[in-house]
């Protein structure tokens, strides 16, 4: 896998996680290995409130003009927000407003019951919705883009409709059908994965037309979330697009064309059709 050289050191405490087989199932990390000062991006630290148990520790990352599109990560599965550094560092550089959140039961957010065998709980969709909501009444945004990746990409789809400020969604291995995921895993590594109650009602969301375009990420060596998942939503969905790469689960941010990079060149082109 050719790594992008340009966001190396935002990656570095991470590389071991790039060559590694994939794992599903939610794997929270409480330290973080490093901050966006690192990285030579300022930021600021804002403790967002769910319910009086429930506090989300987010690190904000501003531009010296408000107007530019926000741009609310959410991550995978494993780890903390620490982990996206490197998209953050591509995105602010960009010229983007970058918010960035913990679930609750990651890095420093409250604490959570985690079975480390679920996909996703419906709880990190409700942390996604009040994030926007905190963005929304803190800095009013003129325009809001959702960034998920893996796990991220179900809670992002599921607050697509939550807030009319919200013009677009960049899902990167996009779990559209949770259940093929627990399929693919159990066949991959004889383990059993858990949904919540009500999945089918997020995959059943995917076989409808969405109101708003989305930019999909995947990699032609992914055998989780395969390119060929989305045939059938692309077509639904006209105005939007997927960009493919020889490389595999969560790997393109890292192996597309680094001078320019061309993901982040993909990112640009789709968040400017999405202000016309």
């Amino acid at each position: 896998m050719k790594i992008n050289t340009k966001y190396l050191f935002a990656l570095i405490p991470y590389l071991n996680l790039l060559f590694v087989n994939v794992v599903f199932g939610i794997n929270p990390k409480r330290q973080y290995d490093a901050t966006p000062d690192a990285i030579g991006v300022e930021y600021s630290v804002h403790k967002i409130h769910i319910s009086d148990s429930v506090k989300l520790n987010s690190w904000v990352c501003l531009q010296a003009d408000k107007g530019k599109p926000f741009i609310i990560i959410s991550g995978s599965d494993a780890g903390n927000m620490a982990n996206a550094l490197g998209q953050t560092k591509a995105l602010y550089d960009a010229g983007y407003n970058v918010i960035l959140y913990d679930y609750r039961g990651f890095g420093e957010s409250s604490d959570f019951n985690i079975n480390q065998n679920m996909v996703y709980y419906n709880e990190f969709s409700d942390d996604l919705k009040k994030t926007i909501q905190y963005v929304k009444a803190t800095f009013t945004p003129s325009s809001i883009v959702l960034y998920g990746m893996s796990m991220g990409t179900i809670v992002s789809r599921m607050n697509a409709d939550s807030d009319p400020l919200i013009k677009g969604l960049i899902l990167d291995s996009f779990v559209i059908d949770p259940k093929l995921i627990v399929e693919r895993i159990f066949a991959l590594k004889n383990k059993n994965l858990v949904l919540p109650d009500n999945s089918i009602d997020y995959s059943r969301g995917n076989e409808t037309v969405l109101k708003k375009p989305v930019l999909i990420f995947s990699g032609l060596k992914d055998i989780v979330t395969k390119t060929t998942d989305y045939t059938k939503f692309l077509s639904r969905n006209r105005d939007s697009q997927m960009v493919t790469w020889d490389c595999n689960h969560l790997e393109c941010f890292t192996s597309m064309g680094s001078e320019p990079s061309l993901y982040i060149a993909a990112v640009k082109s789709f968040i400017n059709s999405l202000l016309k």
